[in-house]
């Protein structure tokens, strides 16, 4: 073990002696047998036994709860009515989240070990007093305490929650395995394989997928491009009464959206719906818009451009207001036409800028939860799919799942679907784009 830690290449100074590295590495074994052991033997005495105490506060908490936790988070109990699987899989994902910290903790006081003994053995080392190293190690620690807070945060609010989720879809939890009155099992993937294979649900699965894309690149593109449009009319200076067209158009977004989709919701209607009626002033029929598929699914793209230009246009707008002028002068003496100095000045620079947003809003189109729910509610009825409407998407679907009825094992297997689907896209998109790139490189 020794001789294997004395290989370990913390650093790539080659001018360290072996002797030091032997040295360094028998210290970082001693903190790796128990935390802060090695500072102890550099008589590095505050960092040693503060680096032990943290280790004797786990032991504890290990011995005394963790390691219980962590049997019942694998069992999820034994005994209906008196184990809980669902607090028993909390208490075991809080467990497993602590002993992971404790695990990179007790890493870096090793790695720390090994660096600091190469420090200290150093040819220019100067020694520093007790106040020196204290004021030291606070200026380094510093960003990381400061961090600290939330980085408990987020594990309480995002981590356990999400983590919990996961594990959802790995279980047998529906309305008939319901704690504490049954106790959950771990099923494995067999959520995923009845979602992907299993009849009904396949069919159900797969349509509201190709909806749920098609949904999401027109209620992304389009506002985007509608309000990459207007930004540039804007922009014309032959335009007058810009102020007043700015006002009107960004009223959508300024309007709470829970109002401004229940009053489109009536506009709406087949009977007596404002679009019907304007339609029927040119001896249009009324259409049905929220009781037929292809109808409905229009109507909620229409809405979702009505809602969502406003933003892009205001930050297309803005972008445009700051590109040099020069630029279109000296492509306008070169003889660039106005569409052609669009598309090779305007829309790159444009793009450039905009591309890491609207990716996310791409993302975020995959989880737009509120259209749906309150233009449509998913409906109208489709026979061919289980508690899913026409115009449902995933979302919507996961919602019904669970709420209407009690299918959490398959709301949480679709809802880590999603995470996966929006995580590799999202990372995809934004490493292709320009802008990630440069940034990176800077």
């Amino acid at each position: 073990m020794t001789k294997f830690l004395s290989k370990i290449r913390f650093t790539r100074d080659e001018s360290i002696s072996p002797e030091r590295r032997k040295g360094a590495a028998l210290r970082a074994l001693a903190s790796a047998a128990f935390a802060g052991l090695g500072y102890v033997i550099q008589k590095e005495f505050i960092k040693g036994f503060a680096y032990m105490a943290v280790e004797v506060a786990f032991i504890f908490f290990f011995a005394f709860w963790g390691a219980g936790a962590c049997k019942n988070f694998a069992t999820l109990g034994e005994v209906p009515m008196r184990d809980h699987s669902l607090v028993m899989m909390v208490y075991g994902i809080l467990a497993i989240i602590i002993t992971v910290a404790f695990v990179v903790f007790w890493a870096a006081n090793v790695a720390g070990t090994y660096k600091q003994y190469i420090k200290a053995t150093g040819e220019n080392y100067i020694p520093l007093t007790r106040k020196e190293k204290l004021r030291e190690w606070l200026h380094e620690k510093t960003p990381l305490l400061f961090l600290l807070p939330g980085l408990i945060a987020i594990a309480a609010g995002i981590l356990i929650p999400l983590v919990f989720s996961i594990s959802i879809a790995f279980t047998d939890y529906d309305a008939a395995h319901q704690p504490p009155k049954n106790l959950l099992n771990w099923i494995g993937f067999q959520n995923f394989k009845d979602l992907i294979l299993l009849g009904q649900y396949a069919k159900t699965f797969f349509g509201i997928l190709g909806w749920t894309l098609i949904w999401t690149v027109c209620s992304s593109v389009l506002p985007y491009g509608l309000g990459i449009l207007l930004a540039v009319l804007l922009s014309n200076p032959r335009v007058r009464g810009k102020k007043i067209f700015k006002i009107i158009y960004i009223l959508p977004w300024a309007i709470p959206g829970y109002i401004s989709l229940l009053v489109l919701q009536s506009m709406f209607d087949t009977g007596y719906g404002l679009i019907n009626q304007i339609l029927g002033l040119f001896g249009i029929e009324n259409i049905p818009w929220l009781t037929k598929t292809t109808p409905a699914r229009i109507a909620l793209i229409l809405v979702s451009i009505w809602t969502g230009f406003s933003f892009p246009m205001m930050l297309s707008e803005n972008i445009i207001k700051n590109i040099d002028k020069e630029i279109y002068e000296a492509a306008t003496l070169d003889g660039a036409s106005s569409t052609r100095t669009f598309f090779s000045i305007t829309f790159p620079l444009l793009m450039f800028s905009i591309s890491p947003i609207f990716i996310m809003g791409l993302a975020g189109a995959f989880n737009n939860f509120n259209i749906i729910f309150l233009m449509t509610g998913g409906y109208p009825i489709n026979l061919n799919y289980q508690s899913a409407g026409s115009t449902d998407i995933l979302i919507t679907w996961l919602f019904k799942l669970t709420i209407n009825n009690n299918k959490y094992n398959y709301g949480a297997a679709i809802s880590l679907i999603l995470f996966i689907l929006i995580a590799i896209f999202s990372i995809f998109n934004l490493r292709k784009t320009r802008a990630f790139k440069e940034e990176a490189g800077e």
